[in-house]
């Protein structure tokens, strides 16, 4: 074949119309805003979880931290005070070893009336001893209305407001070794299905050693 007989090949392959062209954009950027919109879905949904998790575990600390607050307010009552329950024919011993006994618990119109003894094991001569009773119910009982005071950033105290009743009675002198008996009515108390301890503590007394 003469070498300036040579042709060069026409391409074959159909030219796309602007139709065409237009339409594979559209289908692209479908597709692209598609997985856009799926990845804004993914995204958005694992910034609830997160938020749900952050929240959750944020109300855990502070119920944690609530519930250490009110164990150390409880520990504060307990550490610093004596408590017996109602309880016939059972020594109940209070703070410094003095002790407690009930021989008979009555509920009646007055309120709450205890008759026992009260008991001295220590070297100490006793005098001018009065006896102070307070009816309160079980901290669990006003947990409600302590949170209220601990949320609320409140200063908290227990005043008469946490109180049943209070009775006194007058011992006079508890020598070391001895029991002296007593007898009291305790206001306001009345027999419900609420359990009940009862606050114990000294006052007016005077104190000396045995010589």
């Amino acid at each position: 074949m003469p070498v300036g007989d040579q042709s060069v090949p026409l391409s074959t392959q159909p030219t796309p119309s602007i139709e065409t062209t237009v339409e594979q954009l559209r289908r692209r950027t479908k597709r692209i805003l598609v997985g856009f919109t799926s990845f804004a879905v993914v995204l958005t949904v694992l910034l609830a979880l997160l938020g749900f998790l952050s929240w959750r575990k944020s109300k855990a600390i502070d119920k944690a931290l609530e519930d250490h607050s009110f164990n150390q307010f409880v520990d504060g009552i307990t550490s610093n005070s004596s408590f017996v329950v109602p309880e016939v024919n059972t020594i109940q011993f209070l703070r410094r070893g003095y002790s407690i006994t009930f021989d008979s618990v009555k509920y009646t119109q007055e309120g709450l009336a205890l008759t026992g003894t009260v008991g001295n094991p220590t070297q100490l001569w006793i005098s001018s001893l009065a006896l102070k009773f307070t009816a309160k119910p079980y901290p669990y009982k006003f947990r409600d209305k302590w949170a209220e005071n601990y949320r609320s950033g409140g200063f908290i105290l227990l005043d008469s407001s946490w109180e049943i009743g209070t009775g006194q009675t007058t011992i006079g002198a508890l020598n070391p070794g001895s029991a002296v008996p007593f007898s009291v009515t305790i206001p306001n108390v009345k027999q419900t299905s609420d359990q009940i301890q009862i606050e114990v503590a000294f006052s007016g007394e005077r104190y000396s050693y045995m010589r």
